[in-house]
């Protein structure tokens, strides 16, 4: 089974509208007005994309097969680091893409979102996460890898060094409030804890604990049981890392210089 494959096991029913109403409110009113057509790079199941194509002209473009059947609007299925159209777009917009990529499939999705764009790129992303708080280890090869696969954390000041053609025109962070946690607390913890204690229970529902090793892809459950030493650094980390809103949205415009 390679990663692909393992894509395409997501339940992608699990992502439904209900669920994302008020994101997909934020991204539609965050759009400018003078958008006609824009291209979604990403899309997954649609649930962003299908209500983007009441209002705009858009194309839908995701890896997973299974997930484009859930797409109303015209799709491809691609690789977001070789979208084969040509565009330009009004906008390239993608929705919680960029921290799954592996570094050189991340660099070649930034280049095609600047090629495909013909004004604006709007981005939205976890918000200065700490990719290392949902650490899982594989019983099979040891391998240590964050449960939704999250690769990079992300700031407004990223966005300005990857995109340097582009102006930030609106930033803002988004939804329910989550708390990260301190890298140098983190460390701690798994030195001095066991693999099954690194997540709190409370975080991670047990129908939500089947997953894949992305290295071996063993499949496997993951439990969780408590230590005590675990409990006393995420209740210090209560302490010193506040709550902040799960998503940061970037939307940018292209320089004159560059149009």
């Amino acid at each position: 089974m390679d990663n692909k494959q393992i894509y395409e096991h997501h339940n992608w029913e699990s992502l439904n509208k209900t669920r994302l109403m008020p994101k997909i409110q934020q991204v539609m009113q965050s759009i400018p007005a003078d958008v006609k057509t824009l291209i979604d790079i990403g899309c997954e199941n649609g649930v962003i994309t299908n209500e983007l194509g009441k209002k705009y002209d858009v194309l839908g473009v995701d890896r997973s097969r299974k997930a484009l059947e859930f797409v109303q609007t015209p799709k491809i299925e691609a690789s977001c680091d070789a979208v084969p159209v040509e565009g330009p777009f009004d906008m390239v917009f993608s929705s919680e893409l960029l921290e799954h990529l592996p570094e050189n499939v991340f660099n070649e999705t930034i280049k095609e979102f600047k090629r495909l764009a013909r004004k604006y790129i709007f981005i939205t992303v976890p918000n200065g996460e700490n990719p290392d708080k949902l650490s899982i280890k594989c019983p099979a090869c040891s391998y240590i890898f964050n449960r939704p696969n999250h690769l990079r954390s992300f700031s407004v000041k990223d966005f300005e060094r990857l995109f340097p053609e582009y102006r930030i025109i609106k930033w803002f962070d988004f939804g329910k409030k989550v708390r990260y946690y301190n890298p140098l607390l983190l460390k701690i913890k798994r030195k001095i804890s066991p693999p099954i204690s690194w997540i709190p229970y409370y975080w991670i529902p047990k129908e939500e604990r089947n997953t894949i090793c992305p290295r071996c892809e063993h499949a496997f459950y993951y439990s969780w049981r408590f230590h005590p030493m675990a409990l006393a650094v995420d209740v210090f980390n209560v302490l010193v890392s506040p709550k902040k809103p799960y998503w940061l949205f970037v939307l940018m415009e292209k320089k004159e210089e560059h149009v």
